[in-house]
């Protein structure tokens, strides 16, 4: 390699290094508002092909940092050697730094075929290519541009207008701005309007989220409940032992009793907590004897506590005359003979991790890797819970990664979100507290408080501002009340959706039709080994 490629190289790992750290538990955001600067200095005077790959390079240095939590259940859950479960997590880095190629290599393609600056070019490809990869079969959208800043909340709250993609778009006009100035590409023409456009876009955005932080608290509300948040804290490799189930079970029914003491109108138990069938018997006559008994229990304890209780628990489920499982979240009602109230079944499933994709071609592959993963159902309906005049939406697990998924819930009238889920396959390593900060953005879209409730932590309240509050440490078991008012507030994101991301989805196909279509430039760029070098059209060097 030349020291002009290997230079150029570093660039973009440095700059790959930089977007990793900038997203949580390293939580360096600052670092996301210029990562993105010398991949731009690295792709500068390069032919496409090599802007490709350079961008490349960039996107997969950046996913291993803040995906090098893959072998861990891996390792942990499915002995599987780390130095084999680190290749899983390289391919997926491999696989997802595409996006990241495919975002910078349009914006530049565009930018050097037409007149219109990169500094419009790469934010609107960027937004353009999260949204596309946010609906893609076996869908990824992790770590999105945009959660990098999810403690920045007076700036982030337009994205109740546009969703996280704004957000991302925002800090790549950022990089591009800074490094237009910095750079002195352009021209001074270039390099003033980019910079004015953006002082006073980040000057009118803080002003905004200011003032609309402090209007949703003193804004009335409809109405409110008492959560109590049980963090059982079951250790995920005796979670499924039938020995381990009386001591599981009596961990949370003893939670129960104490959050109904301290004044719970509602007892949240974390994904999965009963790890057992709670259908009814006559549903699945053959179901084990012992799980009709856990059932009975359950609905006694909501019986006698006279509290709702919230739960989740796997579920029998016939597709193709198959039986398979869903994995479903159930509210309990207090009244009466204690009575299932509503059930939702997870829409999105984990790939890998509850279903596998192309089953036909990686089955065997996957199975062999991750014994017993990819048994799992998707549920085909969204469902509200009603309780004390509230509709609650259902979130389980990763879910909350899904802003459409989660805005269609508050479009059909959630009052309150609910995340119900278990992080314990990641142990104490990144994982745990991006996910987080992707939840709390949903709430920032819809202003919609959300309820998060986890196994092993973090179970939170998070607040219509994406204030994350109440937070238990990880790995700790116990129980929280927290107050959750809602109100009639909806926001445009929640009405109209992706409509930004969309847009811009189409103004990148557009500009790429016309770019292809534009004429050549007078001049053609001719990699060398040490430099690039302009060319005229005649073949003859300057």
């Amino acid at each position: 390699m030349s020291s002009n490629n290997a230079s150029r190289a570093a660039l973009a790992v440095a700059s790959g290094l930089a977007m990793g750290l900038a997203f949580p538990k390293f939580d360096y955001g600052l670092l996301a508002w210029v990562a993105l600067v010398p991949l731009f200095y690295a792709i500068e005077g390069q032919s496409m092909r090599r802007v490709f790959w350079w961008a490349y390079l960039q996107g997969f240095a950046s996913y291993i940092v803040s995906l090098y939590w893959i072998p861990i259940p891996l390792h942990d859950f499915a002995d599987v050697p780390m130095q084999y479960a680190i290749f899983p997590m390289l391919a997926l880095a491999g696989i997802v730094a595409i996006n990241t190629a495919v975002a910078i290599w349009a914006g530049e393609f565009v930018a050097r075929r037409t007149r219109i600056p990169s500094v419009i070019t790469m934010p609107v490809a960027w937004a353009a290519i999260e949204w596309f990869r946010t609906y893609v079969p076996a869908a990824f959208p992790w770590n999105l541009l945009g959660y990098a800043a999810y403690k920045n909340l007076e700036l982030i709250q337009f994205a109740e207008f546009t969703g996280v993609y704004g957000v991302s778009a925002l800090i790549v006009f950022f990089n591009a701005v800074v490094y237009v100035v910095i750079s002195r590409r352009g021209g001074y023409r270039l390099q003033t309007i980019s910079l004015s456009t953006l002082t006073a876009m980040m000057i009118a955005m803080v002003a905004f989220g200011a003032w609309r932080i402090n209007n949703i608290k003193h804004a009335p509300t409809t109405g409110s409940f008492k959560a109590a948040m049980v963090q059982g804290n079951i250790p995920q490799s005796l979670k499924w032992d039938p020995k381990f189930l009386p001591q599981s079970y009596g961990v949370y029914q003893d939670e129960t009793v104490e959050a109904a003491k301290s004044g719970a109108d509602l007892i949240i138990w974390p994904e999965a907590a009963a790890a057992f069938l709670f259908q009814p018997d006559d549903l699945y006559p053959a179901a084990l004897a012992s799980d009709a008994e856990y059932r009975t229990a359950l609905l006694t304890l909501a019986r006698n506590i006279s509290k709702p209780i919230l739960f989740g628990a796997p579920a029998l489920a016939r597709a193709d005359g198959q039986l398979g499982f869903y994995n479903r979240a159930y509210l309990v009602s207090a009244e009466g003979k204690g009575e299932v109230d509503a059930y939702y079944d997870k829409i999105e499933l984990v790939p890998f991790g509850e279903y596998v994709p192309a089953r036909a071609i990686l089955g065997y592959f996957v199975n062999k890797v991750v014994n017993g993963f990819g048994d799992l159902l998707p549920g085909n309906k969204q469902t509200l819970f009603d309780f004390q005049g509230a509709k609650l939406g259902i979130l389980i697990c990763y879910e909350s990664i899904f802003p459409d998924l989660t805005r269609r819930e508050v479009n059909a009238g959630a009052d309150v979100l609910v995340n119900v889920t278990n992080d314990a396959w990641y142990g104490e390593s990144s994982a745990p507290y991006q996910v987080l900060a992707m939840a709390a953005m949903r709430s920032v879209e819809t202003k919609v408080p959300m309820v998060r409730v986890a196994n092993t932590g973090f179970s939170t309240l998070i607040e219509p501002s994406g204030l994350i509050t109440n937070r238990t440490p990880l790995f700790q078991r116990g129980m929280v009340v927290v107050k959750v008012p809602w109100r009639p507030v909806r926001t445009l994101y929640t009405i109209v959706g992706d409509l930004f991301a969309e847009i811009c989805f189409v103004l990148m196909a557009i500009g790429l039709i016309v770019a292809w279509r534009w004429p050549r430039p007078a001049t053609l760029e001719v990699e060398t080994p040490v430099r690039s070098r302009r060319v005229p059209a005649n073949g003859k060097p300057h």
